[in-house]
């Protein structure tokens, strides 16, 4: 942590590159077009959206949620390296509504 004299506030950086956080990851995000992705730096998504728009059920959903978790990779959405992850298809997070 960096704290600039005399002010009460402290700034830190995730280094998740370097030293990945991704196996505890514990957090989901929805983005702004209805999509579930369980990791920033993964490419696959399920789309809430389209399946409530089918009608599908709370239980329906709460399997398809579960099931995208069970699914969720280790470390960096299951790439290699910053490298491999620049060339995915992952939307930036101004995109994604983070």
């Amino acid at each position: 942590w960096w704290r600039a004299e005399g002010h009460t506030g402290r700034i830190g950086f995730i280094t998740s590159m370097t030293e990945h956080f991704c196996g505890g990851c514990n957090r989901l995000r929805i983005t702004a077009d209805g999509r579930l992705k369980t990791c920033l730096f993964g490419d696959e998504t399920l789309s809430l959206r389209d399946r409530l728009r089918a009608g599908a059920t709370p239980q329906e959903l709460w399997e398809a949620i579960g099931e995208a978790v069970r699914g969720k990779h280790f470390k960096l959405g299951g790439h290699q390296d910053s490298e491999e992850i620049s060339r995915g298809e992952n939307r930036p997070m101004t995109l994604i509504g983070g």
